[in-house]
């Protein structure tokens, strides 16, 4: 027993060192999570008689051909009738080499119960809850789409989970591959009784990492699907995080399960 001990020890010692070489997680390899996919903004200003484009990421998961799942707090609605913008999903795509293929979003359906947190409003105090949307899009074609976990949330907690994003890390840009962070699933709600239907994801080892700008609206994976989305991380994306923060503060989608498979099946417009 001790020797086995010993042997563990130095097991999850190297585990957590190979971690830290990447900080925010690892590259994903190519095809790997195949359904996770670049939501892209593109809009295009006239300052000072140039034009301008800029671009705002998000990730979402390809559940099908046509519908992505990702946060609600990722769109942009006007983008849908503002001929100044357009939001398309990049799937495929492997940066720096490969950047795959586009495909234009022309509709999104935000959860119906979706409140989101009024950062720059102090005196507003409700809570936070089901920022999930799902965006209609066509022709994306991956080798396999992204499943939903039917188990409930809440029997999770203490289990492995992958968080994937398409978001900045603190040495490049957004021309990375897609990052994975694995951590477990815990249940965050007595320190953030401003969230709801949400859980935390703690990075292994106490290693200091954090969902960043982009990986809003990426899948968190579990063994037996999709559990939930990147919505928000307590703190900034740089090598400052404390350690013990967690790496993401998802919304869960155990609880919208229904409303997920009705849009998707055509049985619900809202």
């Amino acid at each position: 027993m001790c020797l086995l001990s010993v042997l563990l020890i130095i097991y999850f010692a190297a585990q957590c060192e190979t971690s830290l070489r990447i900080y925010g997680g690892r590259d994903a390899a190519r095809d790997e999570f195949p359904y996770v996919v670049r939501i892209e903004q593109y809009t295009t200003l006239f300052l000072n008689g140039k034009t301008v484009r800029t671009m705002r990421i998000c990730t979402g998961a390809a559940l099908t051909p046509s519908w992505i799942l990702s946060a609600a707090h990722c769109v942009d609605t006007d983008a849908f009738n503002n001929k100044n913008k357009t939001l398309v999903a990049r799937y495929g795509s492997y940066f720096p080499k490969y950047p795959g293929k586009t495909s234009t979003i022309f509709d999104a359906k935000i959860h119906p119960t979706f409140q989101s947190l009024n950062l720059f409003d102090p005196s507003i105090k409700h809570a936070a809850r089901n920022d999930l949307c799902l965006l209609r899009s066509e022709g994306i074609v991956v080798n396999h789409y992204g499943k939903l976990s039917p188990v409930d949330s809440r029997s999770l907690i203490g289990h492995e989970a992958y968080s994937l994003g398409f978001g900045i890390t603190n040495a490049s840009d957004y021309q990375k591959p897609l990052q994975v962070l694995t951590g477990m699933l815990y249940d965050c709600k007595a320190e953030y009784d401003i969230y709801i239907y949400m859980l935390c994801l703690m990075p292994q080892c106490g290693i200091q990492t954090i969902i960043c700008g982009g990986d809003s609206g990426g899948p968190v994976v579990h063994p037996s699907g999709i559990v939930g989305v990147n919505v928000i991380a307590r703190g900034h994306c740089d090598e400052n995080v404390p350690t013990g923060t967690e790496a993401s503060i998802l919304s869960t989608i155990s609880g919208s399960f229904d409303w997920i498979s009705n849009i998707i099946a055509n049985k619900n417009s809202n």
